[in-house]
């Protein structure tokens, strides 16, 4: 069950992805509204050792600002590396400057949250990022993106043209990545303007033309960018079956006629058919689109408390009983258990991974200096580790 969206608007979602057509949802959910704001923003961006080129960016009048011009040591303001510089990126962004905060899914555990959500209802992979403007100063030219795009509006309000073409199933390449020429399409007329205001998402698909202008000083969206598993990945996962085909790595010495040239060509078909008509191929391809969507994951520091310091059995140490007696025992050595331990040793190396609780919570009669001693002394003759 989403935590964000209603299963009419879930519907809608997944209609707009399958006909690739954009789709705007007014916001109907509170909480949306609540994944950030500027508060949110200001403690974010005051974070100074977590930012750097890759991760934060100003854009001003359409041209990326260069990282070193707002660049500091950190010295004088304690920070233990280089990183943007508070007065010189307020500055720019007085002068209408955008912000632009990459990679953001583990910044906060609401957008972990809601990228978690996407990625539940669209089977894809999602990251998100941040851009924060000023009123009437547009930081991006019309564009398209090489992923689908879910973006929520959070402050302020900005005006999205969507203009009539759309770039067929562009990749993140360097192909899309150059200026728009000859080998793109070109964005074409406006064929509608959406106004998002906090909490409203826009959904565009993969490829389509758009730009947006704030028409509020404080715009900010969060662009949720979702990227699908494609045939080409496919045959990126399977890389490893072509180098260990013999005739993928032998050697063409000697091309003298377009004839010899197509044989090799047939000859590269027929391989590709024999690794990709496999039926356990299908099973690893069917795992792999299974396993697409990112598993986020975050530290649970609480429970690390609360389960105490864990101990792992050593693998080449087994427990034996003779004459109803039990033995711990190695390649070269066979040392008796005390009888008081014997039903904790026997726990032990049936869960191979204990602790003082989960020892304590199966034998609640027995004492904890014994449960203490016992820990203590598997340690000693290295059982644990």
């Amino acid at each position: 069950m989403s935590n964000y969206f209603s299963n009419d608007q879930i519907d809608l979602l997944a209609k707009a992805k399958s006909e690739k057509k954009y789709i705007h949802l007014k916001n109907e959910n509170e909480n949306l509204k609540e994944v950030m704001n500027i508060n949110n923003l200001n403690k974010l961006i005051s974070m100074h050792n977590c930012w750097d080129q890759k991760n934060f960016s100003l854009v001003l009048n359409k041209n990326k600002v260069p990282f070193s011009a707002f660049l500091t040591t950190g010295d004088a303001l304690g920070f233990a590396k280089m990183a943007p510089d508070p007065t010189k990126v307020e500055n720019y962004i007085k002068k209408g400057a955008s912000l632009v905060l990459n990679d953001l899914v583990y910044f906060s555990k609401e957008i972990e949250k809601l990228a978690s959500d996407l990625q539940t209802i669209t089977n894809g992979r999602c990251q998100a990022n941040l851009y924060f403007s000023m009123q009437s100063h547009q930081a991006f030219a019309p564009h398209f993106d090489t992923h689908d795009v879910f973006a929520l509006h959070c402050e302020g309000e900005k005006l999205w043209n969507i203009y009539d073409n759309i770039e067929k199933d562009p990749i993140n390449h360097p192909i899309y990545k150059q200026e728009l020429s000859d080998k793109t399409e070109k964005p074409g007329k406006i064929i509608d303007q959406v106004l998002l205001k906090p909490g409203d998402l826009l959904y565009l698909p993969r490829g389509q033309f758009h730009d947006a202008l704030a028409s509020k000083n404080g715009a900010m969206h969060i662009a949720f960018g979702i990227t699908y598993l494609k045939p080409i990945d496919i045959f990126q996962y399977y890389y490893e079956q072509f180098i260990v085909n013999d005739y993928f790595r032998s050697d063409i010495r000697d091309i003298n006629s377009t004839d010899e040239m197509k044989d090799i060509h047939t000859k590269i078909t027929a391989q590709l058919n024999n690794i990709l008509n496999n039926d356990k191929l299908y099973e690893h391809s069917l795992n792999y689109f299974k396993k697409w969507p990112y598993k986020f994951t975050c530290y649970d520091v609480k429970q690390l408390i609360n389960d105490g310091v864990q101990y792992e059995v050593v693998k080449n140490i087994s427990i034996i009983e003779e004459e109803e007696k039990l033995f711990l025992v190695n390649e070269k050595h066979k040392v008796p258990v005390p009888e008081k331990f014997t039903k904790i040793t026997k726990f032990a190396f049936e869960n191979k991974i204990v602790s003082y609780k989960s020892i304590k919570s199966r034998f609640n009669n027995i004492e904890d200096e014994t449960i203490n001693e016992f820990i203590n002394a598997m340690k000693n003759m290295k059982v644990f580790i």
